[in-house]
């Protein structure tokens, strides 16, 4: 038996370089997330139900082209490894398909603007996953430590939730104050937005390509796939892997939890707690930057418990929260900004700790298949997230909140049913989802014990092979 050798350490460097290449994707899910939908029924006008079918169409795709790309990412062989190409690949086009979603096109039916919505969101999010999928196959790829992971993690999401910060707070306040000052008309805030969306779509473009720049990928012995790429046999594969199964039930239910609650927030706050610009951006700005400042907190609590226990206890805080805040009474600003610095934390742990579960699943992979497909998981579970959150975001909020006589454009007041529906899908709801996930994590198998005693087993047999290769 052999002694295990040490996983790769990653430089601080590294760790940074690599965080910041989560900027882009965070950025645009946040704003895409907090007020896409927002701008098309709010700014635009289009009804909430049809605006919501804008969002399916995009999502459908989804479905496909994220394990698609996941696995081309991993059969790829260049001297700048197997992720990198693909980055630069889609940068320019994934900043374009950015400033794309927030404009209004020359359309004046309904209908019309909905199929432009979804045709640009189609070719948003194909950019979105070539640049996106093979980076976050670096989570796995780039380090085997289970600890490394946590840290590499860490440093992703805190940037991560840094940019999402930045876009919470800033987005919508210069769309609306600042470049809508730059023109006239009844088009103005239109406008600003369109200006916003080209800011943020520039920074979109230039973060992966950092990542291009100054992150080397390890360079590993790989032999060449040369079969025909089977996506049955391939989804078999990924399904009869165990701990990807409970993991990505983890992740789903954690980041559509997430996911609803970013979509309703600016309304809940508008329409229920009563705040108006610039308080609802404030206390974006406080959840976001809370969760930022205790990303340090998550990493130890993963280390010193172990991932799935961190992620429980997190959870638990977080649910709470989310039902106290869903009880608030409305107007009272100082208690919505206590409970938003006390949803920070939770939001944080949601956003890092199913990460790092679910990188530890590509050495249970290899050893059942003698394959490396961080690539294929990577896909697997952005597809997976997308399709939940197309259903549940896409579907289910916009038509509860259609049933309850949401008013689109620019409303002053909602109707009570509607504001009791904004506040179930802010308490009632991701605590539900958030509970069935901690259920999951329970029954996680991989612990840092078992992880190591497989690298183990994984080197021995990588030795053997290697001996009887020369």
């Amino acid at each position: 038996m052999s002694t295990l050798q040490p996983a790769r350490k990653l430089s601080t460097w590294t760790k940074a370089i690599y965080g910041l290449g989560d900027w882009g994707a965070s950025s645009a899910t946040t704003a895409r997330s907090l007020f896409w939908l927002f701008f098309i029924v709010s700014v635009v006008g289009v009804d909430v139900g049809l605006a919501g079918i804008a969002f399916i169409i995009g999502r459908i795709w989804d479905g496909i082209n994220d394990p698609l790309v996941g696995t081309l990412s991993d059969r790829f062989r260049s001297r700048w490894g197997r992720r990198r190409p693909f980055m630069l690949l889609g940068a320019v086009p994934f900043g374009v398909g950015f400033f794309l979603m927030f404009n209004r096109p020359p359309f004046e039916s309904d209908w019309a603007i909905a199929l432009y919505y979804g045709v640009v969101f189609i070719f948003y999010d194909t950019a979105y996953t070539i640049v996106n999928a093979p980076y976050a196959a670096l989570t796995a790829e780039l380090t085997e430590d289970y600890d490394e992971r946590s840290s590499l993690a860490g440093w992703r999401m805190a940037n991560s939730i840094f940019a999402a910060l930045l876009t919470a707070g800033l987005f919508k306040l210069l769309a609306e104050n600042v470049f809508a000052g730059w023109f006239s008309g009844a088009d103005a805030i239109r406008d600003g937005y369109a200006v916003a969306g080209a800011l943020w779509g520039l920074v979109i473009t230039v973060t992966p390509m950092l990542v291009v720049a100054f992150v080397r990928e390890p360079k590993r012995i790989l032999a060449a796939e040369t079969e025909r790429i089977n996506f049955v046999q391939i989804t078999r594969d990924v399904f009869a892997n165990r701990p990807f199964r409970i993991g990505a039930i983890i992740y789903l239910l954690a980041f559509t939890a997430v996911d609803i609650i970013t979509a309703v927030f600016v309304w809940f706050l508008v329409y229920y707690m009563q705040l108006h610009p610039p308080l609802d951006s404030l206390v974006l700005a406080i959840v976001l930057g809370v969760a930022f400042l205790s990303m340090p907190l998550t990493v130890w609590l993963m280390k010193l418990y172990g991932k799935g226990r961190a992620y429980v206890g997190m959870m638990l805080f977080w649910s709470a929260v989310m039902i106290g805040i869903s009880l608030l009474p409305p107007g009272n600003v100082p208690l919505v900004m206590a409970a938003a610095a006390l949803a920070g934390l939770g939001y944080g742990a949601a956003s890092a700790v199913p990460w790092a579960i679910v990188s530890d699943v590509i050495e249970d992979d290899e050893w059942r298949t003698g394959k490396r497909r961080e690539g294929v998981y990577a896909g697997y579970l952005m597809a997976l997230r997308k399709l939940a959150t197309a259903f549940a975001v896409g579907i289910v909020v916009p038509q509860v909140l259609a049933a309850a006589s949401f008013q689109a454009g620019a409303a002053i007041t909602q109707p009570e049913s509607a504001i009791l529906a904004l506040r179930v899908f802010m308490g009632i709801v991701p605590t539900f989802l958030l509970l069935l996930s901690m259920v999951a994590a329970m029954r996680y198998p991989i612990t840092r014990e078992s992880h190591t005693v497989l690298r183990q087993k994984l080197e021995d047999r990588r030795l053997r092979m290697a001996e009887a290769g020369k």
